[in-house]
Parts: structure tokens; sequence; C-alpha cells
């Protein structure tokens, strides 16, 4: 026990000198040996979700919803529900390695803090949105700033308020490698998009489905990687125990 301490302790002294292109590759070994626990998370628990929904939906308004206007909201009311879930787990992952389906429902607390802060966060923004319209940028702002806040909580370090303000104090201390990580978020996701556009402008049918596949393969990669990256920074920053890397 107390060389597997001596172990993690080393870990976390050269997390920090970690760059961020070895995180990402963390992030897909770690990736891989939880694939099980993310495709129920992002695909079987949304589906159950949804169709849950759709049977009180049937049972209250009397109408089957197969409509895009009405499923598309259904689905993403899915998404918001589990986004807490998908947070812990991604935490779990970066911290443990190998998490168990069961501890990433176990601390209702803490879920429950993840929510109340991403539900105001999207409260906030839809407000800024009705008022002002720009939303987007605010968005943009407050998860640059924020993005440590659920770690924050999850790690027992601060409850939702204050751990706002240790994720933005958090930011600014590391805001070079905060902001060069974000980038790198935002460029595989291009790159993914960049897949379907370019299917798009080849006018050939089998091959603008290619693309729309690839496009979707690529996200449906880059999105659970993201939910094990962003812990792992924030594991790196704070010199907190993460998982063993091989």
């Amino acid at each position: 026990m107390r060389a597997d301490r001596r172990v993690f302790a080393y870990l976390c002294r050269g997390m920090r000198e970690v760059s961020i292109s070895q995180l990402w590759g963390r992030s897909l070994d770690l990736l891989k040996v939880n694939l099980p626990l993310f495709v129920i998370l992002l695909v079987s628990l949304p589906s159950i979700i949804v169709i849950l929904i759709c049977i009180i939906v049937i049972l209250i308004f009397h109408f089957i919803p197969i409509y895009l206007d009405i499923l598309v909201p259904i689905v993403l009311l899915a998404y918001i529900l589990l986004m807490p879930v998908l947070v812990r787990a991604g935490y779990l992952v970066a911290r443990q390695g190998q998490p168990s389906f069961g501890e990433v429902f176990r601390d209702l607390s803490s879920l429950l803090k993840i929510f109340v802060y991403e539900l105001t966060l999207l409260l906030i923004c839809i407000l800024l949105l009705n008022i002002l319209g720009v939303a987007g940028f605010i968005i943009l702002f407050l998860s640059f700033f924020g993005w440590a806040a659920p770690y924050c909580v999850l790690s027992g370090r601060a409850g939702i308020l204050s751990a706002i303000g240790q994720s933005s104090s958090l930011t600014w201390r590391n805001f070079s490698k905060v902001f060069v990580a974000l980038l790198s978020f935002i460029g595989l996701l291009i790159l993914g998009l960049l897949l379907l556009r370019l299917g798009l402008l080849v006018k050939v049918p089998i091959l603008t489905l290619g693309g729309v596949l690839l496009c979707g393969l690529w996200l449906l990669v880059v999105g659970p990687m993201a939910f094990v990256f962003w812990p792992l920074l924030y594991l790196a920053l704070t010199g907190e125990e993460g998982a063993p890397h091989s």
C-alpha cells in the first residue's frame, strides 16, 4: 500500500509538467479501458431516459412525439439529466483508472451539486440570450473560468459557490495551459466537422454518407475523451492523485 502511495505521489509531481498532447493520450488510453462504461452512459441510459420521457408525454398529452421539434428537446433533456453522471464518471476514470458502474452513482450529494451548477449556468446563458443576445460569448467565458468547478466539488475541496471561485483562481494561475487545452479541444471538434464538410462537398451520395459517419464516429470518440481529459488537467494542475499511466 505504501509503495502504491509513493507511485501515486510521484505521478502527481510529474503531472504538472505533462503536456496537453500527453493528457489527450492518457485520455484515449483510459477511454479504451472504460469503453463499456461510456457506452452505457452515452448510449444506453440516454435511450432509456428518452423512452421514459416519451411514455410520460403519451400518457399526459395523448400523442406520440415522433416529430423532430419534439424529439430533439427530449434528447437534450436526457443528456442534461445525465451530465453530472458523465462528469463524475470522467473524474473517477481520471483519478482511479477503472471505476465500477455503481461508483459513478454512489455520491448523490455531489451529483446534485453538479446538476445545480450546470443548470444555473444554463439558465444564466438562456437569460442573457433573451436579454442581450450574447449567450455564445458568455458560455465560452464562463466555461473557460468555471471548467474546474465540478471537479472542485467532486474532490471535496469546495461547495458550489466556492468551487467557482477556486476554478477561476486555478485558471488564472495556469492561464496559458488551460487556454491551450481549450484550443486543442475546439480543434478536435472542428476536425470532426471538417470530415462532415468534406463529405457534403463531394456531392457523391456514398462519400457524403461516409463523411457523415466519419464525423459521427470522430465526435463519439472525442466526446468521451473530453470527459476524461478535463479532470486529468485538473489533477495535473492541483497535484492530486491520478490514475497510473502505463
